[in-house]
Formats: structure tokens, sequence, C-alpha cells
């Protein structure tokens, strides 16, 4: 059993479980993307100091949840280049940074998050055309920019894969009432508008 003390986290016993598993977490990363990842400094089992990340943002008014905690003490601090620059239907010419404390300055994204999907919001750092990446208490990782709202991910390890080595369509998930999605929605993966 893996156990893990999380202290200041909203609604954190101070000790919670992930199951039957090493002491360090397999990450199913391809090759070339666990060779990107080593490249920014990234090792298995690292763990950077969050304490001014944990201040930042909890005086900003975000509650952090597990889930974002576990995956910031592992990546924070990273910018990762990407591996593939043309994916299916995008350009992924930029890195993605992993830089949590500038997250600040985005708690209306969060409410426009919250309101879409239902879920709370931690944020994560930038991606493409410096969109705002964020990870839900579920793990799910989604991006946001001016209107547009892209999922890279349902779980913090496809969407580090995605974000650096898109091998699928990036899917609009949302986009603002008179914006036009971008890119075009993917059969039966339309975005919504509210």
């Amino acid at each position: 059993m893996w156990l893990v003390r999380v202290e200041g986290v909203h609604g954190s016993k101070g000790v919670f479980s992930l199951g039957d598993q090493p002491e360090v977490p397999e990450h199913r990363f391809s090759s070339p993307v666990l060779e990107a990842l080593e490249a920014a400094g990234w090792r298995s089992g690292r763990r950077a100091d969050l304490s001014e990340i944990e201040d930042a943002l909890t005086r900003a008014g975000y509650v952090l949840h597990e889930r974002f905690m576990s995956f910031a003490a592992e990546f924070a601090g990273l910018r990762v280049e990407p591996v593939l620059v043309e994916g299916p239907n995008f350009a992924n010419d930029e890195p993605l940074w992993i830089n949590p404390k500038h997250g600040v300055r985005y708690l209306d994204e969060v409410r426009t998050l919250r309101e879409i999907t239902g879920e709370d919001w931690n944020p994560v750092g930038w991606w493409l055309s410096n969109s705002h990446v964020f990870m839900g208490s579920s793990g799910r990782m989604l991006a946001h920019l001016d209107g547009l709202v892209w999922e890279l991910g349902r779980t913090p390890w496809e969407s580090v894969e995605f974000a650096v080595m898109p091998t699928r369509p990036l899917v609009c998930l949302w986009s603002a009432p008179g914006r036009r999605p971008w890119p075009r929605p993917v059969e039966g993966r339309g975005p919504r508008n509210t």
C-alpha cells in the first residue's frame, strides 16, 4: 500500500492511500515523451518543494486537490519541448510549461471550467498558443484559451503524453457564445456553447 501525506490540502485527512502501488509510480509514457521529460529535468519519483505554490494558490482562492498536488510535486517547474510538432489537426510547436504558481490570475477561467464540467480545477501551466492548462479533481486536464476549451486527456499522464506528442486530434470541448470552435469539431465530439 502506498501512503502519501498531504498537509494543507482541502478535504485531506492527513494520510490517504493510492492503493496497491510501487513506491515510485510507474508512468506509461512512450519512449520519445519519456526522453523529452528527462531532458526537461524529470525523473520518476521526483519531488519538488510545493510550499510556495501551495501558499500562492490557496491565498488566491484555489481549493487544491490531492491528485493535483501529487502531479505538481513530480512535474512542477518543467518546460517540456514537443516531440511531435504536427498533430493530426493542429501545429504543436510550443512547449508544455508546468508552472502552477502563475495560475493565481486565472480564477475566472476556473469558474468557467467548473460551470462547463461541474468539476473543481487547479492551474497546471501553459501549452499551445499560451493556453492555460488546468487539472480537474478527477485528474482530467483541459486547456482554456480565449473562449475555447480543449481536452488534453482523462488522466495527467495521458495529458502530458498528448501535449508533448499528439497522436490524436485536438478536441474543442466548448466555445464561448459567438466564438467559432477551433480546431473544427471531430465527428460526434463537437463543442458546447453556454
